[in-house]
């Protein structure tokens, strides 16, 4: 079993690859959008399009190949570490079942299962790298039809164009279509619900295989404060949490795992199956289960009852934290932006005064906003989780920028 508060922080590593990826992407087609200013026939902006697309594609494959070597070794790292620590904490229960377990790295059917589960996460992160790349050159083309349209009614200049929809762009970022369920998720979310979902997973899977050699019939489902609420009882993870079950059947105190969580253990194979989309150990679920019998004490029907009333404001206070992090993001990534549109040879220096202007604005705003999520963290009792607002390209000196930006700003007003 694997705590909640585990997956704070794991996946950093492999998002930050992932945003890196991101801001090549953003920064690629800002520059090549850019260039498009000094055009003034549709021919000559119609056979750019498609060089553009083919040399755009080529340089984000390249960026690629090289950051998908540097995913590898790290998912196999945190993937191995999930599963080794819940096998700290279910170990005693374990060996108090079956003496004759083996801890992971020494258990064949573990291994087999964490290389399975590797291989599939490394598969799901690929398709959203194709996923993303795919996405990128339709962007470019919108976005060249957006500043044509733009220009074509009279409202802007060419280059004024541009530089709007370039400003939308980031503040949207990069979209991941699914095109099984027609959901969308900006990249960095995407990784992140696929690396903490297959860090439980992985878990889970490994628990399933101790589960079928200790010939267990019975589970405990962990529990914790911020559990998301919801209109049925698959969804309502605070309804089912803390809870023992067992695998087949029902009894008085232990009902089913899979009718009460929408989670199913085959008990011949260990093979756990997701079978109601929102339940225990889909995207984004936080909770875990461990080898149980009966008579063992469940701490979360003692001392750690959870109220319901304090977990509805945490959930609540989360989710607004999440909102609050996201738009610090997406105003890191318009300044990134609007710098580029600044240093561009492209752009007129008669367009540059305003630009400028704008990005100052910009800075002022991201220092109200790190000022009012500190406040609403401290407010709350939630710890900042500053690594959520980080973004790959605002470094030192681009937030060295954005603060000499405020302050002209502020001297401005």
């Amino acid at each position: 079993m694997l705590p909640p508060e585990y997956f704070h922080g794991k996946e950093k590593k492999i998002l930050a690859i992932y945003q890196e990826l991101e801001d090549f992407i953003m920064t690629d087609i800002s520059r090549r959008i850019l260039q498009t200013g000094g055009m003034t026939a549709t021919a000559d902006r119609l056979i750019w399009k498609l060089t553009q697309m083919g040399e755009s594609r080529a340089a984000i494959e390249q960026k690629l190949q090289k950051l998908t070597k540097m995913t590898q070794p790290e998912l196999r790292r945190i993937l191995q570490n999930a599963v080794m620590t819940s096998w700290d904490n279910d170990k005693d229960i374990l060996l108090g079942i079956d003496e004759n377990i083996s801890p992971p790295l020494q258990n064949p059917e573990v291994i087999a299962v964490m290389d399975a589960e590797f291989k599939k996460t490394l598969g799901e992160l690929s398709n959203l790298s194709r996923t993303t790349i795919n996405q990128s050159q339709r962007d470019l083309i919108n976005l060249l039809d957006k500043a044509e349209i733009r220009v074509a009614s009279g409202v802007q200049s060419y280059t004024s164009a541009i530089c709007d929809v370039l400003d939308n762009y980031a503040k949207k970022g990069i979209m991941v279509d699914y095109p099984t369920s027609g959901a969308k998720r900006i990249l960095e979310a995407a990784v992140r619900c696929c690396v903490v979902t297959s860090m439980n997973q992985t878990a889970a899977q490994v628990t399933n295989q101790y589960i079928v050699q200790a010939k267990t019939n019975y589970v405990l489902v962990s529990a914790h404060l911020g559990a998301r609420t919801g209109k049925d009882e698959i969804s309502n993870h605070a309804g089912w949490q803390g809870k023992a079950y067992r695998l087949r059947g029902s009894e008085p105190g232990y009902p089913n795992l899979a009718e009460h969580t929408g989670y199913d253990i085959d008990p011949k194979t260990g093979q756990g199956t997701v079978i109601i989309p929102g339940g225990l150990h889909s995207y984004n679920c936080r909770h875990s289960h461990q080898p149980w019998a009966k008579g063992l004490r469940n701490p979360w029907a003692d001392e750690h009852k959870i109220d319901s009333e304090e977990n509805k404001k945490i959930y609540e206070d989360t989710q607004k934290q999440r909102a609050m992090e996201r738009s610090i993001r997406a105003t890191k990534c318009r300044l990134i932006m609007k710098n580029e549109e600044i240093n561009s040879d492209d752009v007129p220096e008669s367009e540059k005064e305003k630009l400028r202007s704008e990005y100052d604005r910009m800075a002022f705003k991201l220092t109200e906003q790190n000022k009012e999520y500190n406040k609403f963290c401290e407010e709350n009792n939630l710890a900042a989780q500053y690594y959520r607002n980080k973004v790959a390209d605002f470094g030192y000196k681009q937030q060295s920028r954005a603060n000499a930006g405020a302050k002209r700003f502020m001297r401005a007003k």
